[in-house]
C-alpha cells in the first residue's frame, strides 16, 4: 500500500511537471530505450543535437524523468533551466527558469549559477538591462567564488554585452580581451568557447573603428563555424558584413548581410536584434546606388523597432536618413513623424544609460530636435494657410519648453535645498526625549500619563537600539515587546510622533539610512536594491517611495551628491 502511494505520487509530479514544461509544444513522449540512460549519455546527447529541438527536448525531457523519479535536485534543475532555452512562451521560460533556481537552491550554489545566468539572458532579450545586470553580476560573484572559470567568462562577456549597448565600447573590449585571453589558456581549450569569444571580440573591434583587427578574428573561426557550430553562421556573416561596410568593400558585405539575414529566426527576440542590423547595413549601402531600396530597408527597420519596442543604439541613423529623405522631398507631415520617433529613441536610449548609471551624451541634441521640430511645425501650417493655429502652436510649444526648463530648474533648487539641509540635520544627532503634557494626554488620549510616559521611553530605547531595523516589524509584535497593547500604542506614536505607525517605523529607517549613507562609502556603490535591503525594506520601489516622503528627493540624487561633495572635498 505504501509503496503504491509512493508511485502515484511520482506520476502525478511527472505529469505536472510536464504539463508546464510542454503546455506551448505537447507532450513529448519519453522512449523506454532512454529511460535507463545515464546522464551523461543524455547530456552528451543532447549537446550533440542542439539544434534539433525534437531531440534536444527529449533527451531533456528524460533528464528530468529520470530526476524527478530520483528526487535528484541537481539534474532536476539542470534539465529545467536547459528546457526553458526551448520555449518560446515569455512566461513559461521564465517559470522554468524559477523552478530551476528553486530546485539548485537546497544544494551547492554552483549549481545555480547557469540559472542566474540564463536569467540575465531572459532579461536582455526584453531589454531590461537593470536586472540582466543585476543577475550578470551574481554570476560573476558566483564564478569568481567558486572559481568556476568558465561562468567568469560568460559573466564578463555579458557584462561586456551591456557596456557596448550604452556606448562603452573601449570599456567593453578590454573585457572581451580578458575573456580571449582566460580561454586561450585553459588546459585544455574549448574550441566553442573560442569561437564564441572571438566574435564578440570581433564585434567589439569594430565598434571601436579597429575594424582589419575585427576581420582578423571573423577570419580566425569562420572556418570552425562552417563546419561545427553553425548555430554561430548567422550572427558572424551580420557582424563582419557590418564590418566590411565600414572598409567600405560594399560588394562583399551586401553578400555577408543577404546570407547572414537568410539564416536568421526572426521569431527569436535574440537573433532578431542581428536581423535588425542587417537590414540597416544593406539599407546603407544601398544609399549609394538604389536610394529607394535604401528607404525600404529603413523602413523595415523602423517597422521592425517598432514592433516589438526595442532600441538599437547601433541603427539609429535609420531615422536620421529617413529625416533627410522627406526633407528633401518637402514631406513636413513625415518629417515630423520621423523627428519625434528620433526624439523618442534618444529619450529611451538615455533612459537605458542613466538606469545603469551612466550618463552618456546623446547623438543628437535634444534642443537641436525641439528647434527642427519647431521649424517644420511653422512650414506644415504655412502649407495649409493657417496662420492662426500655427501661432497657437508655436505658443504652446513656447509655454511647454519654457514650463519644463522652469519646472527644471527650481527641482534642481528644491533638491539641493533639501540635500542640504538633510546634511546639516545628520550632523546634530541628539534628539530629546518627548515630555507628557498631562492635559493633552487625558484630552486626547484618555490614558493614564505615567503610562504615555512609561511607553514613549520604551519607545526611546526601541529608537536608539535601532530595533526598527528588524524584518517584518509590526504593531502587534513592538506593543508586544513594550508590554502594552496595541491600542494604546497607535494612539500614542500618533500624538507624540505626529504619525501612523507605518510612516513611524519608515521614517526611521530612513533616517539611519541617511546617516549610513552619509559616512560608509562602500554603502554608496550599492543598488538602490542593496540599499533598501540594508534599510530593512522589503523592495527598492517601497524604499524610494518612503526615502522621497521624508526627504522629499531621490536616494540616487542624495547619493550622486554625497559623492560630489566628497570629490569636492578632496580637491
Amino acid at each position: 500500500m505504501y509503496f503504491n502511494s509512493i508511485r502515484f505520487f511520482l506520476f502525478w509530479s511527472l505529469c505536472c511537471l510536464y504539463s508546464c514544461v510542454y503546455a506551448q509544444d505537447g507532450i513529448l513522449e519519453i522512449p523506454d530505450s532512454l529511460k535507463n540512460k545515464t546522464y551523461d549519455y543524455l547530456y552528451t546527447m543532447q549537446g550533440q543535437n542542439v539544434e534539433d529541438t525534437i531531440s534536444s527536448k527529449m533527451y531533456l525531457n528524460a533528464c528530468l524523468y529520470k530526476a524527478t523519479l530520483t528526487n535528484d535536485s541537481k539534474n532536476k534543475a539542470r534539465a529545467l533551466n536547459e528546457l526553458s532555452y526551448y520555449v518560446k512562451s515569455k512566461e513559461v521560460k521564465l517559470d522554468l527558469i524559477q523552478k530551476s533556481l528553486i530546485e539548485s537552491h537546497s544544494l551547492d550554489s554552483t549549481y545555480s549559477i547557469a540559472a542566474y545566468n540564463n536569467l540575465g539572458l531572459y532579461y536582455l532579450d526584453y531589454y531590461d538591462y537593470d536586472k540582466a545586470l543585476t543577475e550578470y553580476l551574481r554570476v560573476l560573484r558566483l564564478s569568481k567564488k567558486y572559481k568556476y572559470k568558465t561562468y567568469e567568462v560568460i559573466a564578463t562577456t555579458n557584462i561586456a554585452e551591456l557596456k557596448t549597448n550604452i556606448g562603452k565600447h573601449e570599456e567593453a573590449l578590454e573585457l572581451y580581451k580578458k575573456c580571449y585571453e582566460i580561454e586561450k589558456n585553459k588546459n585544455p581549450i574549448e574550441d566553442v568557447a573560442i569561437v564564441d569569444v572571438s566574435l564578440y571580440l570581433a564585434n567589439s573591434f569594430r565598434n571601436n573603428k579597429k575594424y582589419d583587427s575585427a576581420s582578423n578574428y571573423y577570419h580566425s573561426v569562420i572556418d570552425k563555424i562552417e563546419k561545427k557550430y553553425p548555430y554561430f553562421l548567422s550572427i558572424a556573416k551580420i557582424n563582419e558584413g557590418a564590418n566590411l561596410f565600414y572598409k567600405k568593400e560594399y560588394k562583399q558585405a551586401k553578400i555577408l548581410l543577404e546570407e547572414g539575414a537568410s539564416l536568421i529566426n526572426t521569431n527569436s527576440a535574440f537573433y532578431l536584434k542581428y536581423y535588425i542590423i542587417s537590414q540597416f547595413y544593406l539599407g546603407k549601402i544601398h544609399q549609394f546606388s538604389d536610394n529607394q531600396r535604401a528607404i525600404d530597408h529603413f523602413l523595415k527597420v523602423d517597422s521592425l523597432l517598432t514592433k516589438v519596442d526595442i532600441v538599437i543604439p547601433e541603427v539609429r541613423d535609420t531615422y536620421v536618413s529617413l529625416l533627410t529623405e522627406h526633407t528633401k522631398n518637402n514631406s513636413y507631415e513625415e518629417q515630423l513623424h520621423v523627428i519625434n520617433k528620433l526624439m523618442k529613441f534618444d529619450s529611451i536610449k538615455n533612459a537605458i544609460r542613466i538606469s545603469m548609471g551612466e550618463k552618456l551624451n546623446a547623438e543628437f541634441d535634444t534642443p537641436e530636435l525641439l528647434k527642427s521640430k519647431e521649424i517644420v511645425i511653422q512650414k506644415l501650417e504655412n502649407k495649409n494657410q493657417n496662420l492662426n493655429l500655427k501661432f497657437v502652436l508655436l505658443l504652446i510649444l513656447f509655454l511647454i519648453i519654457t514650463g519644463i526648463i522652469i519646472i527644471q530648474f527650481r527641482r534642481h533648487r528644491l533638491y539641493k535645498l533639501r540635500f542640504e539641509n538633510l546634511l546639516n540635520e545628520s550632523n546634530n544627532t541628539t534628539k530629546e526625549v518627548p515630555k507628557v503634557d498631562v492635559e493633552k494626554t487625558f484630552q486626547n488620549l484618555n490614558i493614564d500619563p505615567k503610562t504615555v510616559s512609561l511607553i514613549l521611553n520604551k519607545l526611546q530605547v526601541f529608537e536608539t537600539k535601532k530595533r526598527f531595523l528588524k524584518n517584518g516589524i509590526t504593531v502587534t509584535l513592538l506593543a508586544k515587546k513594550l508590554s502594552t497593547n496595541t491600542k494604546y500604542l497607535s494612539r500614542i506614536i500618533n500624538i507624540y510622533k505626529g504619525k501612523t505607525f507605518i510612516h513611524y517605523i519608515n521614517d526611521l529607517r530612513i533616517e539611519y539610512i541617511l546617516d549610513e549613507l552619509k559616512v560608509n562609502t562602500t554603502l554608496q556603490r550599492y543598488t538602490i536594491l542593496g540599499i533598501a535591503k540594508e534599510a530593512s525594506f522589503n523592495s527598492a520601489e517601497s524604499f524610494t517611495t518612503a526615502f522621497k516622503k521624508k526627504t522629499g528627493i531621490t536616494p540616487s540624487y542624495y547619493i550622486k551628491n554625497l559623492k560630489k561633495q566628497k570629490l569636492v572635498s578632496e580637491i
